[in-house]
């Protein structure tokens, strides 16, 4: 097997719905438990939104319709999930401000 078809293989094993909730719900915890230390932490809510956006789509894939081959989907998930999680963190290490006294 080439590079290209484990890294297929591994997208395959983490992209399903529990993952993917469990990566957002992470993302949620940073921004609540981190929000007093670091006010921009309420940016890790877009990761956090769009990782639960697409377990719940993944979910209603899986559950409704399991006979869909071609996911055409997967390529806005997969634009959005990396875009809003690069967004979030540099947003949030960015704009940080000392907390007030």
């Amino acid at each position: 097997m080439d590079g290209s078809g484990k890294v297929i293989e591994v997208l395959g094993d983490v992209y399903q719905p529990l993952p993917l909730a469990l990566c957002g719900a992470g993302f949620a915890v940073l921004a609540f438990g981190l929000r007093r230390a670091w006010p921009s932490a309420r940016f890790l809510l877009l990761p956090a939104v769009a990782w639960l956006l697409a377990a719940a789509e993944e979910w209603y894939v899986r559950t409704y319709q399991p006979h869909m081959n071609i996911r055409v989907d997967l390529l806005f998930f997969m634009v959005l999930l990396t875009s809003m999680t690069l967004a979030g963190i540099l947003l949030t290490v960015l704009y940080r401000r000392p907390p007030r006294p």
